[in-house]
């Protein structure tokens, strides 16, 4: 049993580094913020915006209330980010936002663009999830 608990464990932590493997090329300041942090930002302020930077498939296995979803792996994903309102603040996150993944590549990006008020979510979407947090579920279940 004790095995088969390590070979699932092994199997779920090699799924999220796939997941957010698209590689930084720099490293930038990150902000970060924990879950419950995150969570307080966007109950409390209007002006902070979770940003979610998975696929669409992901997104609808689970996403955060009112999250705005951007693939970072679109080829438009530049130009739609150029058209966000740089005033607001953005909680990005994917699945697990591992080192130089998908978050971190959209942090460099945005910072790229002149945003100034960006938050990296610790643990991502599956961190939320583990946290009690709900999910909108809208399919791929």
């Amino acid at each position: 049993m004790y095995h088969l608990i390590r070979v699932l464990i092994s199997a779920v932590l090699i799924a999220v580094v796939a997941s957010c493997g698209l590689q930084s090329t720099t490293d930038i300041p990150i902000n970060n913020v924990d879950v419950n942090t995150a969570r307080d930002l966007v109950t409390q302020d209007e002006t902070v915006i979770v940003l979610d930077v998975r696929t669409p498939e992901e997104y609808a296995i689970g996403h955060i209330e009112g999250a705005l979803n951007i693939n970072i792996a679109e080829a438009d994903f530049s130009k739609r980010i150029s058209k966000l309102d740089r005033d607001k603040t953005y909680i990005i996150h994917c699945s697990a936002n591992v080192k130089n993944g998908r978050s971190a590549k959209s942090l460099e990006i945005m910072s790229s663009f002149g945003f100034d008020k960006l938050l990296n979510m610790e643990g991502g979407i599956i961190a939320w999830e583990q946290s009690g947090y709900p999910l909108v579920r809208s399919g791929f279940q």
